[in-house]
């Protein structure tokens, strides 16, 4: 895998990992186990009045037993409440076959205390038992385990050099009037991005590269506004873009997780082909370098 396609891949995982809850995360968790453990780890789902019977997962060769969670959709005591709940209401059905209770979460600030003690008080209490907690780190270092192949079939394929080299109007015209039709404001500030924005933005060297690649292509935007018999237009798309910032940017969200909503925002949750995903960058490095997205100033840094 290229450095290009690597970086592209890390944002796409992190984008997933942030933006999937419940089920869906579930699921996520599941296809990237499946790949990596083909023909060992075994995939459960809930089935009929019996559920799951406390599996979301188990790993044969390692005798793993795993439970996805996503705490930051429920209060702390509710969360212990379900570990506790679904620790013991394994142990009847699957204790002959697990030395290893796995409590898989997507929660990238960590785990509230009592949800830590808890799982340490399972992990002294039942000592023929290990008890392991999987987070972000861990689920992205199993992913990138994967081969190139496997990881397409995640995530879809990376656009190529090539993409951005086939990059025309149609694609940028597919992506920019879905993004007009979002309400905006008038009066676009379309000052000139400084040299140092991406350090001033604290942006990671993964989304970086992302928006260098967009930039090999970008000055098409600045042709296709230039070149749209609506002359307001370019300056509706800049103004949705600019209030989809400030909202995120308002809500203290990280750096590197605007630029992935940005991304969606311009191309949607769905991925499609490369040739879309190459417009989308091309459009957001334009953006990024052109108009009052991000901070271009130290004055105007984030915390």
């Amino acid at each position: 895998m290229d450095q290009f396609r690597r970086h592209y891949y890390e944002v796409v995982f992190e984008r997933d990992f942030n933006k999937k809850k419940g089920a869906a995360f579930q699921d996520f968790f599941s296809e990237i186990m499946g790949k990596g453990y083909p023909g060992d780890f075994i995939r459960t789902r809930p089935w009929g009045s019996s559920g799951d019977r406390k599996n979301d997962g188990y790993l044969k060769s390692q005798r793993i037993l795993f439970q996805v969670y996503a705490p930051n959709e429920m209060t702390e005591r509710k969360a212990i409440t379900k570990v506790e709940e679904d620790f013991h209401g394994a142990l009847p059905y699957w204790e002959a076959f697990f030395d290893t209770w796995t409590f898989v979460h997507n929660s990238r600030e960590g785990l509230g205390p009592g949800l830590v003690k808890k799982l340490l008080d399972l992990d002294s209490g039942y000592p023929e038992i290990k008890i392991q907690t999987w987070d972000y780190d861990v689920l992205r270092k199993e992913c990138f385990r994967l081969s190139e192949k496997d990881i397409a079939a995640l995530f879809g394929p990376a656009p190529s050099q090539r993409d951005f080299l086939n990059l025309g109007f149609e694609d940028l015209k597919i992506v920019l009037k879905t993004i007009a039709r979002q309400p905006a404001p008038k009066e676009p500030d379309l000052s000139q991005v400084p040299q140092d924005k991406i350090d001033i933005n604290r942006l990671s060297e993964n989304t970086a590269s992302l928006i260098q690649a967009g930039r090999t292509k970008s000055t098409l935007v600045g042709d296709f506004f230039d070149g749209w018999p609506d002359p307001q237009f370019g300056d509706e798309v800049v103004q949705a873009f600019k209030a989809k910032y400030e909202e995120l940017r308002g809500a203290e969200t990280q750096p590197d997780r605007i630029f992935q909503e940005l991304q969606m925002f311009a191309g949607g949750e769905i991925r499609q082909d490369t040739g879309h995903e190459a417009a989308v960058l091309a459009v957001l490095a334009y953006l990024f370098d052109h108009c009052d997205i991000f901070e271009d100033s130290v004055e105007g840094d984030q915390q």
